[in-house]
């Protein structure tokens, strides 16, 4: 009596099955590597503007006795500080950053009170 032979091996359906799985786990990839790619660039842009707002801060606290308001424009980055005397040796800090982001234009608003030396 012959036994069946045991053919090793995957049928047609198996293999289209599986490259079904695999070609929809690739576009789900690709698609989120997108979203992800766009929200670091919108990260960047926050932090560069941040950036900006801290440094011109930092440099009217610097220059405290004749620290004035201004604007100027950095990477495209539009940044408008206004400088206010307070009661004292304190200056207010007002810092307005806008740029345009991929889901229109933004505007961060930074405010601090700085101390004078006498």
């Amino acid at each position: 009596m012959e036994t069946p032979r045991q053919t090793a091996g995957f049928t047609l359906l198996e293999v289209i099955v599986a490259l079904l799985v695999f070609t929809e786990g690739a576009l789900a990839l690709a698609a989120s590597s997108a979203v992800v790619a766009q929200s670091m660039a919108t990260n960047a842009l926050h932090e560069r503007a941040a950036r900006i707002a801290l440094s011109r801060i930092a440099v009217v606290k610097s220059q405290c006795g004749i620290a004035a308001s201004g604007s100027e424009s950095v990477q495209h980055i539009e940044s408008v500080w206004s400088v206010a005397r307070a009661a004292g040796s304190r200056l207010t800090v007002t810092e307005s950053v806008s740029y345009a982001s991929p889901r229109g234009a933004r505007t961060q608003t930074y405010r601090t009170t700085v101390w004078c030396p006498n």
